[in-house]
């Protein structure tokens, strides 16, 4: 949409111009309809009186537990009932606003702060709106990203700021990827197991894992190997460390079940 200069959002523009209207005109009605607290509510034919009488204007000063005596013959007191603020305000707001999301490839959700619904349904609607996402993102990688990228490496290359080895040819330099904002969890736990089932099965690495997360696979592994040599050189256990994880049982409950065995044969 923005590469041929029409805006994402030309098609639902006039929708969301409207919806402000409509909220607006909801507002202005609830607000009236809260300043309307009571009227007076005159008799039928049989308390009329002669208007020779002249009669002065009353006013009434409503103050929170007011007693009102002051009332004519055949008048009693009306509360006024109002429908405001409107019950299904919400719900033509969201109808709208889904309308809004479909239009612009947006996720409903996100848009409308109503994150109510099954885990499946978060997840499918996450999928379909992480679809348009990227697809921007390729648009700015095209556009942006890359001739960046390559102008830089051209002129690092020139100044020899940068030195190529003699068995690197300079084009494979040029295929670099290009990393986005990736698309967040929401349960991590079956994130984490759908990942592990790809790899074992050899439908992705454990590079794609990484890199789904926002992190460079390089210093994850960089760091994670230093961390667990730290580990071990200062006699530290812990089961994030697979060599101490035998079975799917942590280290922890293998120590235990290792010092009451221990604990039965000093018996």
């Amino acid at each position: 949409h923005q590469t041929r200069g029409s805006s994402m959002l030309s098609g639902v523009l006039m929708r969301i111009s409207a919806l402000k209207e409509y909220e607006d005109a909801e507002l202005t009605a609830a607000r009236i309809a809260a300043a309307l607290g009571l009227y007076i509510r005159k008799g039928d034919g049989q308390d009329y009186e002669d208007p020779g009488i002249k009669e002065t204007e009353r006013e009434v000063h409503i103050t929170p537990g007011i007693i009102y005596d002051d009332l004519r013959k055949g008048e009693d007191i009306g509360m006024v009932k109002s429908d405001r603020p409107n019950p299904n305000l919400e719900t033509f707001r969201n109808g709208q606003l889904r309308a809004v999301a479909a239009g612009s490839r947006l996720s409903f959700s996100s848009a409308a702060r109503n994150y109510n619904g099954t885990y499946s349904a978060q997840r499918q609607e996450l999928v379909e709106s992480t679809d348009g996402y990227l697809i921007l993102q390729d648009c700015f990688i095209g556009a942006v990203t890359r001739p960046v990228y390559r102008t830089w490496l051209n002129m690092v290359v020139a100044a020899g700021l940068l030195k190529i080895p003699a068995d690197v040819e300079m084009k494979t330099l040029y295929n670099a990827t290009y990393s986005g904002p990736v698309m967040p969890w929401i349960d991590p736990v079956k994130e984490a197991e759908a990942w592990r089932i790809q790899i074992r099965g050899g439908a992705a690495t454990e590079s794609d894992w990484i890199r789904a997360g926002g992190r460079n696979p390089d210093e994850v592994k960089r760091r994670r190997k230093a961390e667990t040599e730290e580990n071990r050189r200062l006699g530290l256990v812990f089961d994030t460390d697979p060599a101490n994880d035998k079975g799917g049982n942590s280290a922890g409950t293998e120590q235990q079940r290792q010092q009451a065995t221990d604990s039965q044969h000093e018996e």
